[in-house]
């Protein structure tokens, strides 16, 4: 009875390592395309129709770092924390999110088009490949002028779900990329995200009723600076708390707070 019992756990045991697999296992394998370049088609059924806390940037966290099928994750970020992904997707199973943004290989105004086809495959292959693993999409815009048109190849018309990288001194492109979105969607209710920029980008969001995110490191910046107002000072020779000659620092956001409350969803606002 003991061997018995030994036996099926071991085939318990290896029916879960066989699951996991199955499950943080992307195949390499052809999609269906509706273009002649054969960039995959996303499916429609399977786009993201809210952002999701936690809004995670790949890379910023440990490998084994498990969202239990919440969240958004995404790829915002220096290239070189995420160039192997293509070869092994499972890597972005693994942290297992309900929600991605697209891989935002960059793509420069100077990136010869045969090149950068080869991203614009890449991250489409992965977004479909990840759908089909149950994980949701939003479509990354944010990709140099030239490359807007062909960076919508195996995109649906009628897709309505987007994200991209806000910058200040590029609002004229964001702007840009939200009209085509609009068009894009022909009609569809949208949901567009913009990743930083800071409070001029944050303020376009608001007027726009976009949905704005700020990236973890500012929130992590803009704490260091409140606790470094909130320490002593010398005054007259004695050290004195800043909080007791200014007691409003009392009511600084801490990191946590801050963390918390990254995602502004000015699409519900009434723009006064």
């Amino acid at each position: 009875m003991r061997v018995l019992l030994l036996f099926l756990s071991r085939i318990e045991r290896i029916e879960r390592i066989m699951q996991y697999i199955e499950q943080t296992e992307i195949e390499d394998q052809l999609f269906p395309s509706d273009n002649i370049l054969e960039v995959p088609t996303l499916r429609e059924d399977m786009q993201a129709k809210a952002v999701q806390i936690p809004f995670v940037c790949f890379g910023e966290q440990r490998r084994t770092y498990d969202m239990q099928g919440t969240g958004t994750l995404h790829f915002y970020t220096d290239d070189y924390r995420f160039r192997a992904i293509y070869e092994h997707p499972d890597r972005i199973l693994q942290h297992n999110p309900a929600n991605i943004v697209e891989p935002n290989f960059s793509l420069f105004n100077d990136t010869p088009i045969a090149f950068g086809l080869q991203h614009i495959y890449k991250k489409r292959f992965l977004a479909r490949a990840c759908q089909e693993k149950g994980i949701k999409v939003f479509v990354d815009l944010n990709v140099a002028p030239k490359y807007y048109k062909v960076n919508m190849l195996g995109v649906p018309r009628g897709w309505s779900s987007y994200c991209t990288r806000g910058y200040q001194d590029r609002i004229n492109q964001t702007a840009f990329e939200l009209e085509m979105a609009r068009q894009w969607a022909d009609g569809n209710p949208l949901t567009f995200v913009v990743y930083g920029g800071g409070k001029p980008v944050q303020e376009f969001c608001r007027i726009n009723r976009l949905v704005y995110v700020t990236p973890v490191v500012s929130c992590v910046h803009k704490a260091k600076s409140f606790e470094k107002m909130k320490e002593s000072i010398a005054f007259f020779g004695q050290e004195i708390s800043a909080i007791e000659l200014n007691p409003a620092l009392k009511e600084l956001p801490t990191l946590d707070e801050m963390l918390a409350s990254r995602i502004d969803d000015f699409s519900q606002d009434k723009i006064e």
